[in-house]
This record gives C-alpha cells, sequence and structure tokens, in this order.
C-alpha cells in the first residue's frame, strides 16, 4: 500500500513547484488542514489501515488510491490533536500531541506542506530544532523529525531523523543540521521507492547523503514538499507533545507554536498565574 501511495504522489508532483516562505514572524497552528497548511499523510490504526480524512489529511499524498471520509477525520482526531492541557502538554504549555495506538501496526504522521506546491530545496543549508514533551504513557518513544522529497528521479523518498538522550516526562529540545553526525546509530534514514530503509548502516547526517554515491545526485537540490513529525510504526502505547519548530524551510525559519490558542481574557489570566508562580514558558 504504500508504495502505491508513493508512485501517486510522485505522479502528481511531476512538475512540482517550489516555493519559499516569506514570513519573519512566529506563526501559531492549532488545526489540521488548509488553514494551516499542516496535515495528516501516513496516519494509520492499530490494526495498520490508512486514515485518510476528507478535511484533515493531505490529498496528494493518496492521490485517489483510497477515498477520503470526515469518518476518519474524527479516527484521525484521536491520534493528532491541539491541546492547551493535558498529560502530554508538561504542565499547562500548549502542544500538538501525537498519540500511539494500542497496535504495532499504528502510525501518527503530520507534515507542514503548506499550499502544497513545495515548501525549498533540500540542500547543507538545512537546520531545525524543536521542542517536545515525553509523556510517562505506557511505553516511551522518540518523535522524528521527518522530510519528503521529490528526488531528481521524478521519485518520492522520506527521509527520517532521530535524536538521542530524550527523557521520559521532560522537555526534550533536539537540533539537527545538515553536520550532524550519526550518535549511536539514529541519524537521517531514507525511505521509499528502492532507498535503503534501515538496513545496517543506512542512518547517515545530511551532508553524508548528499554525497552519497547512489543517492547523493538524486537528493541534492531536490524538492522539499513537507517537514513534520511522526510516530513510527511498532511504536504502540506512546504520546509525545510538540511544543514548537524552528526550520529553514517553514516560516522563514521563525518559530512555529503548536497549540490551542486561548481567549484573550483566559490569556491574560494565564499571563498573570506565569507572573506570580514563575512558570517558564520556553526552553
Amino acid at each position: 500500500m504504500r508504495s502505491n501511495l508513493l508512485v501517486g504522489i510522485s505522479s502528481a508532483v511531476a512538475a512540482v513547484a517550489v516555493a519559499g516562505s516569506a514570513m519573519a514572524a512566529t506563526v501559531h497552528v492549532n488545526a489540521l488542514g488548509a488553514s494551516t497548511g499542516w496535515y495528516s499523510d501516513d496516519t494509520r490504526t492499530s490494526t495498520g489501515i490508512y486514515l485518510n480524512g476528507t478535511n484533515t489529511s493531505f490529498q496528494p499524498y493518496f492521490q485517489g488510491l483510497l477515498p477520503s471520509s470526515t469518518a476518519d477525520d474524527a479516527l484521525i482526531a484521536q491520534q493528532l490533536y491541539f491541546t492547551d492541557s493535558g498529560s502530554a502538554s508538561g504542565g499547562g504549555s500548549g502542544v500538538m500531541v501525537m498519540d500511539g495506538t494500542s497496535g504495532n501496526s499504528g502510525k501518527t504522521s503530520v507534515r507542514y506542506y503548506g499550499a502544497g506546491a513545495g515548501i525549498g530545496t533540500l540542500n547543507s543549508s538545512f537546520s531545525s530544532t524543536f521542542r517536545w514533551y515525553m509523556d510517562p504513557y505506557s511505553t516511551a518513544r522518540t518523535v522524528a523529525l521527518n522530510l519528503s522529497v521529490v528526488g531528481s528521479d521524478g521519485k518520492i523518498y522520506s527521509m527520517s531523523w532521530l535524536g538521542n538522550g530524550a527523557q521520559m516526562n521532560a522537555w526534550n529540545t533536539f537540533s539537527v543540521d545538515a553536520n550532524t553526525a550519526v550518535v549511536s546509530d539514529n541519524g537521517w534514514r531514507l525511505y521509499g521507492n528502492g532507498a535503503p530503509g534501515s538496513a545496517a548502516g543506512a542512518a547517515k547526517s545530511l551532508n553524508d547523503w548528499l554525497a552519497d554515491a547512489t543517492y547523493g545526485s538524486i537528493l541534492t537540490n531536490s524538492a522539499v514538499l513537507g517537514q513534520g513529525f511522526n510516530i513510527g510504526s511498532y511504536q504502540r502505547n506512546c504520546r509525545v507533545g510538540i511544543d514548537w519548530l524552528e526550520s529553514s524551510l517553514i516560516n522563514g525559519g521563525d518559530r512555529v507554536e503548536f497549540g490551542v490558542i486561548p481567549a484573550p481574557g483566559a490569556a491574560a489570566l494565564i499571563g498573570l498565574a506565569g507572573l506570580v508562580g514563575g512558570r517558564r514558558r520556553k526552553a
């Protein structure tokens, strides 16, 4: 199923036009869909069924191979949602929650696709930092940062990066750029269209992938369709909260904040409580 989806989206973006962001201020994201440019894509139920929501899924990912439904929107909202409090928020800080499922075949995936015409190009100037919370759920997993790119061969490749040192029941801030080295076998892995996947030795720094004898010419300056996060397959019963993201590909490099934005009156009360209690909003 996944290979068919990748073939479908490859056909849809054969003439992708790369558009950079001109924004230069913090943006707040509290919903999926066209209003924010953030969408679900490779999100699956605990039994491995792909979810294609009418409003919250990125349709070119499926390219008509799977019908969309509002029922799937509701199912996606059980695994991927926004809140200003709750168990995945780490003490009341707004987050985008990515909830693992009860089965090993489940997956939760979200990406920023913007208007769907590409968000930039893949090269050695890439950098990204994000702050997230590892919830003390039944198991704990590290959230992956991902990129979806169109190679020079016209095929779709998914690049997934895992960092090291995440702490349970705590805020974690991860940063990665093209030079970030592989640590304990965690780094960038390449998937889709014959890519090596999780085979031994496949984790590399981004610059090493760009210089790779097989994939370097395919990936260098390729169009980036989207960037986001996933809690992947075989990561059941886990939950994370994404607080914010900074990326050279999104919002001109400025911060993207996730979570429900309180009403003006509530925001004032929260601000006052922060002054009184000395609570820190960001790392």
